[in-house]
């Protein structure tokens, strides 16, 4: 696509606005699993929970919901299960068995799919931790914090394969400063236009953009976590994330480790200990 290298985030967004989202095979395969295990005891939650696994396939759905329902309705769907809840079983069950499945070539996708999985998952199990905040709400805007990227890497992979290498060869220090020179525009521009074009809830664009707030915050913790748990436990930065999120939602860091997806007994063992070795400052 050499023709497009002067396109920038809004001609993206325009291009990309109405492709056909790819779901993951997993997925089907999860659905059909759980319909043969579950009968018609096979609960909304369930399927819920399935959307924090496939990123793609949690925006389908969210833009169906948001077109069928009227635009008041629309505007309140900012969990996994009020999505489920708006379209109901049978719509879910059509949406994912319409869909095209993902390559599984295309490792740069399933990669920023895995990223996107992990970091609701993260956000799902930070919430948790305080009383006052909606799991599904923070797990849900962050799994689609990143929508532009993976639309990008299904439908234009050369794009954000140059802003990859770009980062590899030196010449950037941060993921965003690497894709300004490699593609001249920034994936987060681009996910928030989209968001805008399709109508999305508000809340799930005001948590992508980020605020000082305690949700936008947690949400972009939940982000830079998994990126840094991907790297293994003993990543340096995990122990101030842990730090933090413990100040975000007045937890024990022992009891947001404990919480931590991805990470066995052994590693929350070590990253622990890591937390209350000498200048660890477990407390802070």
């Amino acid at each position: 696509m050499k023709w497009h290298t002067w396109w920038r985030e809004n001609q993206w967004a325009a291009y990309l606005e109405h492709m056909e989202l790819p779901v993951r095979a997993s997925s089907k395969q999860a659905l059909r699993d759980l319909e043969a295990s579950r009968g018609d005891l096979l609960a909304a939650s369930e399927l819920a929970d399935l959307l924090l696994d496939d990123p793609l396939f949690a925006l389908r759905l969210l833009k169906d919901a948001n077109q069928r329902l009227p635009r008041r309705l629309a505007r309140d769907i900012t969990t996994p299960l009020g999505v489920v809840m708006a379209l109901g079983t049978e719509q879910f069950r059509h949406q994912l068995d319409a869909a095209p499945e993902v390559d599984t070539s295309n490792t740069g996708l399933l990669k920023c799919e895995s990223r996107a999985v992990l970091s609701a998952r993260i956000a799902m199990s930070l919430a948790g931790l305080h009383f006052d905040l909606d799991p599904g709400e923070l797990a849900l805007a962050t799994l689609l914090s990143n929508a532009g990227e993976l639309e990008l890497w299904a439908f234009a992979g050369e794009l954000p394969q140059a802003a990859r290498d770009e980062l590899a060869s030196g010449r950037a220090q941060r993921s965003d400063q690497a894709q300004l020179q490699a593609c001249g525009f920034a994936f987060k521009n681009l996910t928030l236009l989209l968001i805008e074009h399709w109508n999305l809830p508000p809340l799930i664009r005001q948590l992508i953009r980020g605020d000082e707030g305690q949700r936008a915050q947690l949400a972009r913790l939940s982000r830079d976590m998994a990126r840094h748990i991907s790297h293994g436990h003993r990543d340096p930065a995990l122990p101030d994330d842990v730090r933090i999120a413990a100040r975000l939602t007045h937890a024990r860091p022992e009891t947001v480790i404990q919480a931590l997806p991805r990470l066995d007994e052994a590693d929350k063992a070590a990253l622990t200990q890591a937390m209350n070795a000498p200048g660890g400052n477990a407390d802070a």
